[in-house]
Formats: C-alpha cells, structure tokens, sequence
C-alpha cells in the first residue's frame, strides 16, 4: 500500500511539456497578435505626430500675426540665397533673412537672435552656433527633427554685424525647417542669391532685387502684404505649408530644395508655391517647388487667417493654384 502510494505521488509531480505542434501554434498566435499591434501602435504614433505638427502651424501662423501687428505687414522674405538674417538690419525689404528669421521674436527666439548681435570678432563663432540650434516648431515630428544636418553645398552667406559692415560665414552643420511660406501660384518659389556685397560695405535697401512681377503669394523678396490686401479673404489663401521633400535626403543636405540655413534668404528651403498639387514624400523623386510632407493623404496648412487646415494630395487643381494667390 504505502509503495502504490509513493508511486503515485511521484508521478503526480511530474511536469507534462509542450509538444511541438503546441509550441509552433503559440508562437503563430504571437506572430499574429504583434502584426495587429504595430500597425495600431503606428497609428497613434502617427495621429500624435500630426497633432503636433497642426499645433506648430497654429503657433507659426501667430508669430506672423504678431508680427504683422507690430510691423503693420507680414514679412518680406529677405533677399536671396546668399544671405541669412541679421539684427541690424531691421524688419521688412531692407532685412536680408528670410520669414523664419523674422519670426524669431515671436515664438520666444528672441535671445536666440540676440546672441548674434555681435561684431566681427564674435561674430563667426555666435552664428555658427545660431544657425546649428534646432527650432522644435519649425519641424514636423512625421519626419524629422531639426538636426542640425551637414551644410550640403550651401553658402557661403552674407550677413551684417552689429558694426554695420558685412561678413562672409560658412557653415558645416545647419538646423533645418519642415515648413515653407507661399510665394504664390507661379511655377516659382526663388528668385536670385541677392545683390552682391563688397568692401565690407552692406547694400543699400534700394539696391535689394524686388518682386519682378510674376510673385504673388504672401512672402517674397520685396514683399509688403498686408491683410487689406489679401482680396481673395484671409481664411481661403495659403500663408505657410509643409515642404516636400525626397526622404532619401532627410538628413543629409543633399536636396536642393533642403540645403541651406533655414533663415537664408529667399529660397526654395523656406518658400513653395502652389502651382502644382501637394505631394506625399515619395522616395528618389526631388522636387523643390511643390508643398508636401511625410503624412499619408495630405498635408497640414495653415492659412492667413490663422487656421490650420487638412488639404488632401488630391485636391482641385484650380482651387489650390487659387489658394496661393493673395488676389
């Protein structure tokens, strides 16, 4: 009896292992389960990153309000491609930086633009830093952050210290921006690198290439708009977009329309029009005219009333061209 017992017992506390067919099928129910959950987990990653990007538009179209208010015009759009932003040198047509720098101030950069304030002895040394400090709400999180990324083959720049004369900085590294301003609905978003400087001597505002007729967006070298002459109606005309890119040259600097300083002057890093529909990134193709991003089925826009709106990559044609017009 207490043998047929002990037996039993010992049996009892053997442990039954899984059979290979129950170790295949467990693994194919997690296989399955993880193909339902990234998808979904992208999604939401997705849906925040979107979020985030209407949010910067809505705090992009502010700064230019802010800045027409003070200014009683939005922002010209600086002068070239040659040339990035300089304190002394004010707002508007006679400012050789583009939009992105004029807005620095309103959206709480403006110590940032002071630390360049400075003259020649400092001067290299504080724009190198200036130009390579990323601006989290000049970046959509679908695509990238600001970086700073290699130079590509921009540059040199002009700009102008504090001492009034003109220095020329190159730069190895540069933070770069995910949104562009409309120049319009001409098949153009640049015009010229800017007048040429010499003698350390800056060009007079006069001397400055302005609008030579075919731009007719918010933002463009020479530009004055102002909301009175937006006749189209603020809420139905492009103010600023998301840029399209090649995503084969996110990071490297190597897109022409992605490789320069992001307060260069007029150039088509910072300005896009609308005269060919919107695009979603598409891997190999490089195009530096058109808005696009890194959404799927459209992009964010934010329009010159202030409001931020889902355009889809199909939209009407006519009615985006139209969009990037001011009248």
């Amino acid at each position: 009896m207490s043998s047929f017992v002990a037996t039993n017992v010992s049996q009892s506390r053997l442990r039954r292992a899984f059979t290979l067919i129950e170790l295949l099928v467990v693994i194919a129910i997690i296989a399955i389960l993880i193909a339902l959950l990234v998808p979904a987990v992208q999604k939401v990653r997705e849906a925040a990153a979107r979020t985030q990007c209407i949010n910067n538009l809505k705090n992009l179209g502010l700064a230019m309000h802010n800045y027409h208010d003070a200014n009683k015009e939005f922002p010209s759009n600086g002068w070239g491609w040659n040339w990035i932003g300089s304190p002394g040198m004010g707002a508007g047509a006679k400012q050789p930086g583009g939009w992105l720098y004029s807005i620095l101030p309103y959206v709480e950069q403006g110590t940032l633009i002071s630390s360049i304030n400075v003259p020649a002895a400092g001067i290299t040394a504080s724009i190198t830093k200036f130009v390579a400090t990323p601006i989290t709400v000049f970046n959509c999180p679908s695509r990238r952050n600001g970086g700073p990324y290699p130079a590509g083959n921009g540059g040199p720049y002009g700009t102008v210290g504090s001492d009034g004369l003109v220095w020329n900085v190159t730069f190895n590294n540069m933070a770069r921006t995910d949104y562009a301003v409309c120049t319009g609905s001409q098949a153009a978003d640049e015009i010229s690198g800017g007048p040429v400087f010499a003698n350390g001597t800056a060009p007079v505002p006069g001397s400055i290439p302005g609008n030579p007729g075919n731009f007719n967006g918010i933002c463009y070298t020479g530009s004055a708009v102002s909301i009175p002459l937006i006749f189209r109606g603020s809420s139905n005309t492009v103010m600023i977009g998301e840029k399209y890119l090649n995503p084969s040259n996110y990071i490297n600097g190597a897109d022409p329309g992605d490789n320069e300083c992001m307060y260069v002057g007029m150039d088509n890093d910072i300005g896009r029009d609308t005269n060919a529909l919107p695009l979603h990134d598409l891997l190999g193709l490089t195009d530096a005219l058109r808005f696009g991003s890194a959404h799927v089925g459209g992009l964010n826009v934010a329009y010159c009333d202030g409001s931020v709106q889902w355009v889809e990559y199909n939209v009407n044609l006519t009615v985006w061209q139209l969009s990037g017009q001011i009248q």
